[in-house]
């Protein structure tokens, strides 16, 4: 499910505690909080944190869990446990196997070669750029977040709207709404709703209209906001042929700045802890990943 992931991480540091003291332009708190999303995307690079992956399929839920940790400049991400039960001893070896490796393969790269894999992991958020341009943006109203007071603002498609990035054409064929916190203007919380079709690669797949996507935002430490939760759910056709419904939830918790996360991996919901004073080791889920 990375594609869907990737997906819902594109629809769903700073100004520091400085906010608007009246309601403002919603083109002006966009701007301010794309920037802020930007330096908090770039600056989640350094932290680990542990990844709870629920897939419902039917009668079959599938829970995986995963340690994500900063790995010279890129997070990989490591299967630590499945199905509320720790990996086996093959399973474990298998994973082991695959962080050595990665990790060989960092440690050796050319100077040119680890730019050209930072730069592949940022062009996942290219679309970043897209923003501004891609909706008409208004004022809904006031809202609070996790006891904070936050702006919402309405996100409608212009049909004007021309992509520049890779990514971007897919903001033509989602609305929403997004909740902005008023104290550090960061994305609290976001909701998209897919009005019309979206195709993963050529034929990877296409999420049907209909697709809700969440995303809820964590205030890790001050001036940096990380993915507390995502919800997709919908229905997208795999490989152009097969139906399938899209029920997802993706749970982040554990935050520590530069160091990995140790946590038995069971079913049960990870709690949101955040670790701070760790001391920072830079060693950063990407497409290089597992």
């Amino acid at each position: 499910m990375k594609h869907t992931c990737q997906v819902a991480l594109i629809v769903s540091l700073t100004f520091g505690t400085v906010a608007f003291a009246e309601q403002p332009d919603a083109k002006a708190l966009i701007l301010k909080s794309i920037e802020n999303y930007d330096r908090d995307w770039r600056g989640a690079m350094h932290w680990g944190y542990l990844q709870k992956d629920v897939t419902h399929n039917g009668d079959t839920t599938t829970v995986e869990i995963s340690e994500v940790i900063p790995l010279a400049g890129t997070p990989y991400e490591r299967l630590t446990g499945k199905d509320g039960k720790p990996l086996s001893e093959e399973e474990k070896r298998k994973e082991d196997e695959k962080y050595q490796k990665a990790l060989r393969e960092r440690q050796n790269e050319t100077p040119a070669q680890r730019q050209a894999r930072i730069r592949k992991y940022e062009n996942e958020r290219s679309f970043l750029k897209d923003l501004p341009n891609a909706y008409d943006y208004t004022m809904i109203g006031e809202d609070v977040v996790d006891g904070r007071p936050a702006w919402v603002v309405g996100l409608k498609p212009r049909p004007d709207f021309v992509p520049t990035t890779s990514h971007g054409s897919m903001l033509k064929h989602i609305e929403g709404k997004l909740w902005i916190d008023k104290a550090e203007v960061h994305w609290a919380k976001a909701e998209a709703h897919v009005i019309d079709t979206i195709s993963i690669g050529w034929i990877v797949a296409r999420i049907g209209p209909g697709a809700k996507i969440s995303l809820d935002m964590a205030r890790v430490t001050e001036g940096l906001w990380m993915p507390k939760r995502i919800d997709i759910n919908g229905t997208a056709k795999v490989l152009m042929v097969h139906n399938k419904a899209l029920n997802e939830e993706l749970t982040f918790s554990g935050f520590r700045k530069g160091e990995p996360v140790q946590q038995a991996a069971t079913n049960s919901e990870p709690s949101h802890t955040v670790s701070l004073g760790q001391s920072f080791r830079p060693t950063g889920n990407s497409s290089s990943s597992r």
